[in-house]
């Protein structure tokens, strides 16, 4: 693979000398150009081609969102990154539509360069260079929701209490609605209701809790699906994950594994979701590679948003399992899940050939049995 190709611009002279050092020290085998100005940015971009394409916010010449913009338009499939000292909401919104990454200034170099490798790390996804123009040119990238960072952000913290999760999710109406709706879900293995944001944390726990506020959040920056389109992918990415979630309780995993399937599921499918964006307009020559590219952008967006490997990896390739190296318990539990949702839509029997269960996948890693049990059981449920 070719070296990475990284672009600095800031009009601070010490911030540039600053990351030169770092990134000698640290990245010796990236291409990196250091620029002062948005103008001598932009002259060196179409013969530079940076992967990666970083600029400051407050900057004389050029406001660092408008720059990233006009880098959006000339180079769409460069990932680009805003630094800024402003986090207020009207700074994350006005950047979401042009900047994949944003950081807080000032930063930590050994964090600035872990979110550069992150970033750079997407050039090894199978994701075509016209895709990545395609995914570059949405006009409004879907971003973590704000509730979300705000987790996050918290759940860092020395002491975490209950509480103010709870006033967290609460400052999104609608995603506490829905959370609600899931608590309450019979499907869930909950009796009791419940009706305030407290119950919920507890019910449903920290780490299920900030997961689902990403994906609720996603699905309200997705304003292009209709109605019925954006019922039925959020009705299949439900199915998936309680299917995974119910197997993976069966295996006796831990609450954490448990967890990851039931996210993993919900997921799954987020790849299509950014697929019916009118900028990125798949062009299906087929159904088998339409649904790839599905994957294929899944993935490239998991790790733009700093998801762990194994979600990465289980996503790119869960529709052609036999490629992944290693095989991981984590894709297996999607796989079965995927397998019944299907067949039972298709009212098939989930174990019949023609359900596309990869046996011969699921006996290597011990899950066959396991499967095939569960699988049989549903039948007279």
């Amino acid at each position: 693979m070719e070296a990475p190709r990284i672009m600095f611009v800031d009009d601070e002279v010490n911030i540039l000398h600053s990351l030169r050092r770092g990134l000698r020290l640290h990245c010796r085998d990236w291409e990196v150009k250091y620029c002062r100005s948005p103008g001598e940015a932009l002259e060196l971009l179409t013969e530079f081609k940076p992967d990666v394409f970083v600029s400051d916010k407050r900057m004389p010449d050029m406001d660092g969102i408008a720059l990233l913009r006009v880098v959006s338009q000339r180079a769409p499939e460069t990932i680009r990154v805003l630094l800024t000292g402003d986090g207020s909401t009207e700074v994350v919104l006005e950047a979401a539509d042009v900047a994949h990454v944003l950081i807080s200034k000032p930063f930590e170099m050994q964090n600035l360069i872990l979110r550069l490798r992150q970033c750079v790390c997407l050039k090894k996804l199978p994701v075509s260079l016209a895709m990545r123009k395609r995914l570059g040119a949405i006009e409004h990238i879907p971003v973590l929701p704000k509730v979300y960072q705000q987790l996050v952000e918290y759940l860092k913290s020395d002491t975490v209490e209950t509480k103010e999760i709870a006033r967290l999710i609460s400052l999104s109406p609608s995603i506490l609605a829905k959370l609600l709706q899931l608590a309450n879900s019979a499907f869930m293995g909950f009796s009791k209701p419940i009706s305030n944001a407290h119950d919920v944390v507890v019910r449903l726990g920290t780490n299920l809790i900030t997961n689902m506020v990403l994906y609720f959040g996603l699905f309200e920056q997705c304003q292009y699906l209709n109605d019925q389109v954006a019922d039925q992918l959020f009705d299949d990415a439900m199915s998936v994950a309680l299917l995974s979630q119910q197997f993976s309780i069966t295996t006796g995993i831990d609450r954490v594994e448990i967890d990851d399937s039931f996210v993993l599921g919900l997921m799954h499918n987020i790849g299509m979701l950014i697929s019916y964006s009118p900028a990125v307009k798949l062009v299906e020559e087929s159904e088998d590679a339409s649904i790839l590219d599905q994957d294929a952008i899944g993935a490239y967006m998991l790790a733009l948003w700093e998801f762990d490997a194994a979600f990465i990896n289980a996503m790119l390739y869960q529709n052609k399992l036999e490629q992944q190296d290693p095989i991981t318990p984590l894709l297996c539990r999607l796989h079965i899940a995927s397998v019944v949702h299907h067949a039972h839509k298709a009212d098939l029997d989930p174990l019949d050939e023609s359900a596309g269960l990869n046996r011969e996948l699921l006996a290597s890693q011990g899950l066959l049995d396991d499967a095939v049990l569960w699988i049989s059981g549903l039948g007279k449920t």
